[in-house]
């Protein structure tokens, strides 16, 4: 099987070891499941022996997870769909909307958040129960202390 890239990853502190798979998109369609950078970062995870995983648009954030009710990426299923403009508003500074950037700054937004992620979720994600949910424990877990890396082969 040829090797995917994904637009960002963070692996675990001391060793090679892929924590959360982050794809950075214009749009995804409708139903997600179906979508190709869905499918992609599924079959990423699974490759990688990843559980968790991210497509971020400039309005949604699709949050996928390893159900292991099955072997393959067919067990990696979005659980939680947030508004991309909640999950990055302690980033985005002040009028910047996620909803009106290139999908290169968005990345560029992404990555900064992923970077306050393993550091401190409470630096990272905003008061919202809707992305405390999506993110808390599991996910803030997975990621604590991690490494950040653009465009990763998986």
């Amino acid at each position: 099987m040829a090797s995917e890239r994904t637009d960002l990853t963070v692996f675990a502190k001391d060793y090679p070891e892929a924590r959360l798979v982050v794809e950075v998109k214009s749009m995804v369609s409708t139903p997600p499941e179906q979508d190709a950078a869905v499918r992609q970062v599924a079959r990423s995870m699974w490759g990688a022996n990843c559980h968790y995983g991210l497509v971020m648009t400039p309005t949604k954030t699709y949050v996928l997870r390893d159900d292991f009710r099955t072997a393959g990426p067919e067990a990696i299923q979005v659980t939680e769909v947030i508004l991309t403009a909640r999950l990055l508003s302690r980033v985005a500074g002040p009028g910047t909307e996620p909803t009106a950037v290139a999908v290169s700054e968005l990345e560029l937004l992404a990555r900064e958040w992923l970077q306050r992620l393993t550091t401190s979720y409470e630096a990272a994600l905003p008061d919202d129960p809707d992305v405390m949910r999506a993110f808390f424990p599991d996910l803030v877990g997975a990621v604590a202390d991690g490494r950040v890396v653009a465009e990763v082969a998986a």
